[in-house]
This record gives structure tokens, sequence and C-alpha cells, in this order.
């Protein structure tokens, strides 16, 4: 006998019977547990793929149907021994078949344990080699269904119902447990009332009793990812749990997975934009102010690499619009860094060099730094550096080189003369950005005199 569940009470059902089957296959043998409607399963999927392939149930199968419609009487010992009696029969007649070396996936469900069988295997088709007769080889490659979840990215092509529980042997993805498929008057009365009825995850796409799924929902990242959906799906316990454990991990590569996003997203394609400046600004950092950037970001210190990488919580906020606090967290950090370093301190200031106009420089104390190459120019002879409005005024570089090709060589000359006589011995003091680094004892006074200078003008 075995627990009634909470629909065969409601309709007057207190026990049932459940029959052991012993198996053996060389020196190993076991037993799984059955009730006589997993057998009626059994025999409808049996008989399916037989007419598919034009044969015939071997005779003993022929009273299964019919036993199958008796309702009241099932525990008595009478109809129990009849039975024992036709399952065996019945299955005996197929393992002497023609499948003696190759075994249907149902009777390999039906024979083996729960926790042995195979996670997603084609119903209607032959397994290759006979487990009963290789067992060992044959476990070795099994995954218990439900015991472990990965990450989805990719959009599930959709299956019909059947399909499903065909592949999952009409067992829970979680528990194991059997869906009772069987037609009966009982069965269509408790799923009248819901119960009973498997449940889709809409994460993993396979079907759970309703113990393994209690209708929780969650956001998919395949889904926000391909269509940028922030729906809430229906997901089992399992996926509900391991959704919840990576919602702060930056796991989901948007680049990768569909780079066609950012020009669909604005928002995003701009976070990224910043990432990627704080990336290239953030190796320019040599005081302790980068510690305290990291401590401020804390398990999110991710959004300071110039990649593309983000967490699922990280594109939920995104698409928040006008809401989004992440596009203002990283234009923050962006600015700060930037401040840090052009403004603030010494140290990190050390890498930038003065523009090569010179006098004709617009503000002789704003520095040049090697981030900035969306903000100046350089000379294509000597590579010496320049802010944009400084290199439109002049029209030679300080080392010979024409800046200005549409101008005539002898006014060129002219110019590059008057330039020189200006420039005088500073010419020769010129610091290159990329050819050297300026000397740092040498730098010092010029260095102190220019955030003096800016300090005073601040104030």
């Amino acid at each position: 006998m075995g627990d009634v569940s909470l629909g065969e009470r409601l309709v007057g059902v207190k026990e049932y019977t459940v029959y052991i089957i012993r198996v053996w296959s060389g020196n190993d043998q076991w037993e799984v547990e059955r009730r006589y409607r997993d057998f009626s399963t059994l025999y409808r999927r049996l008989r399916t793929l037989f007419a598919d392939q034009g044969w015939i149930l071997p005779s003993p199968w022929s009273s299964v149907e019919r036993e199958s419609r008796k309702i009241f009487g099932n525990v008595s010992p009478d109809v129990v021994a009849e039975r024992s009696v036709l399952i065996q029969e019945c299955l005996r007649s197929i393992l002497h078949s023609r499948f003696s070396s190759s075994l249907p996936s149902a009777l390999t469900w039906f024979l083996f344990p729960p926790k042995d069988l195979p996670s997603s295997p084609a119903s209607n088709t032959d397994i290759p080699q006979s487990p009963l007769s290789t067992r060992g080889t044959y476990m070795e490659n099994v995954s218990p269904l439900g015991k472990t979840i990965s990450l989805i990215i990719e959009i599930r092509p959709y299956k019909s119902m059947k399909q499903i529980l065909e592949a999952q042997h009409y067992t829970c993805a979680g528990c194991h447990k059997h869906f009772d498929s069987g037609k009966t008057r009982m069965r269509e009365f408790v799923q009248t009332l819901g119960w009973g009825k498997p449940r889709l995850c809409e994460y993993t796409g396979q079907l759970f009793c309703s113990s393994c799924h209690t209708n929780e929902t969650a956001v998919l990242p395949a889904r926000v990812l391909h269509h940028w959906d922030f729906t809430q799906y229906l997901v089992s316990q399992l996926a509900k749990s391991y959704l919840d454990s990576i919602h702060d991990q930056p796991m989901l590569c948007v680049s990768a997975i569909n780079p066609f996003l950012f020009s669909k997203v604005p928002a995003l394609q701009h976070v990224t934009g910043v990432r990627r400046k704080i990336g290239v600004m953030l190796p320019y950092v040599h005081c302790p102010f980068r510690r305290s950037i990291y401590k401020a970001l804390g398990s999110r210190r991710y959004l300071l690499e110039s990649n593309d990488f983000f967490a699922l919580r990280d594109l939920i906020d995104v698409s928040k619009g006008a809401f989004a606090a992440l596009p203002v967290m990283v234009e923050t950090v962006s600015r700060k860094i930037l401040e840090h370093i052009t403004e603030q301190c010494l140290i990190c200031c050390d890498v930038g060099v003065p523009c090569n106009a010179r006098q004709a420089c617009y503000d002789p104390s704003s520095l040049i730094f090697p981030f900035q190459e969306g903000e100046i120019e350089r000379c294509g002879s000597c590579k010496s550096v320049f802010h944009k409005p400084c290199f439109k005024k002049i029209t030679s570089c300080p080392c010979g080189a024409n800046l200005k090709p549409d101008v005539k060589p002898d006014e060129t000359e002219e110019c590059r003369t008057k330039v020189s006589h200006n420039i005088g011995s500073e010419v020769d003091g010129t610091l290159d950005l990329l050819r050297r680094k300026p000397n740092s004892r040498s730098t010092a006074g010029f260095l102190s005199g220019l955030f003096s200078k800016v300090t005073g003008s601040v104030g």
C-alpha cells in the first residue's frame, strides 16, 4: 500500500497498491515500485510506438486496457494477484522479443528507479544498447533531472506538452514523481479542480509537479537579452532559487549574445561607453583614491572594467528609463576619476603634458592626458599633441611640419619662422606624450605652479 494523494482522497480513494518489480542484469539487481496506472501508461506508449512501426504488441498486453477500466476493488487480493501475473507476463514478452538488444525508452523508464533516469532522451526512440545488458556503462553518463541548473541565454524552441512529457518519461523534472496521464474518471475530475496538472517552467522548458513548481515568477535572462522583455514568467522553485542567486552577478555579455541590443536601447549603449572611458582612465590612478573607488562600488566594482558584462539587475535598472540609477552611477564615477587626475592629484597628474602650441595655446594650464584622444590633435610627423582649438589656430608644428596642407609653402615657411622666433629655445623643451616621459624632478616645479594657478583661479 502507499500514500494517497490529495486528489484521490477527494474522490474517496483511501489506499492503493504498489507493485515491487525486481530486475536482474548480469550480477546487478535492483527493485522499482510501480502502481498499476504506471503500467497502464507504459502500455499506451508502447502501443503508440508499435503502431508507428507497423508492429503488434504481444498477446498478453491485450488484457491491460480491460484491467485499467476497473475503478473499485483494485486493492482486493484477487485483483492484485491477477495484475501481478499480467505485469510479469507482459514485461517478459517484450524483453524476449525483437527488443532483446535495444529497449524502447518507455520500458527503460519503467524498469529503472527515478534517480537513475537519463535527463532528456527522446521518448519513442530506441536506446542503442540495452541498459539491462550494459547497466554499468549506461549509468556513467546519467544526469538526474532537476538536480543541477545552469545559465540559459537562448530562447528555447517551442515544444508541446506531449513532447515534453515524453522527453521526461512522464515524470517531474524535480522530484521525478510520475505524472498520471491516464484518462480515468478520477483523473479527469481531479484535473478539473486544478490539481495534478504538470506545470511548465518557462526558464528550463521542463515540467514540474505542484510541489516543485509553486507558480513563482522571475525575469528570464534570455528574454531580456533577445527581446528586452522584463515580464515575470512562471518558473520552478529550482529555477527561482538559481535566478535569485545570479541576480547580482555579471554573467551576461550583451555584445556576445545580442550586439544589436545596443542600437535598440540607447541607454545601454551610453552606459557601456561610459564604462569604457572609466576603463581607460583608471590605470592612471596611482594613489589611494583607487581603493576608495572600489570601496564605494562594493560588489559592483565590475562596472569599472571596460567590458560588456552586466548583471541581470543592471539590465533591469536600465529598463526603468528616466528613473534608472545605473547611468547616473557610472557617470558620477567617471567624472570623479577625471577630476581627480586632471585637477586634484599631483601624483596622478604626472602623466599630463602641456599643449605644444605654447604661446598660441588658449589655456596653457590645461594639460593633455593620454586618455583624451577625442579632445586632441596630433602632429603627423612628430606626434606632438595639441588641444583641438589650438591646433586650428596654428599652421605648423614646432618640429617644422606643415599642419595645414592647403596653405602655400612660402606662407608656411613664413609662419614657421615667426613661430620659431617667438618660441625660441622653448621648442627644445617640448614634451612628447608618447615618445618620452617628463623628468619628475624638472616638472615638479612646473606642476606645483600650475596647480597653484588653477587653485587660485577656482577660488
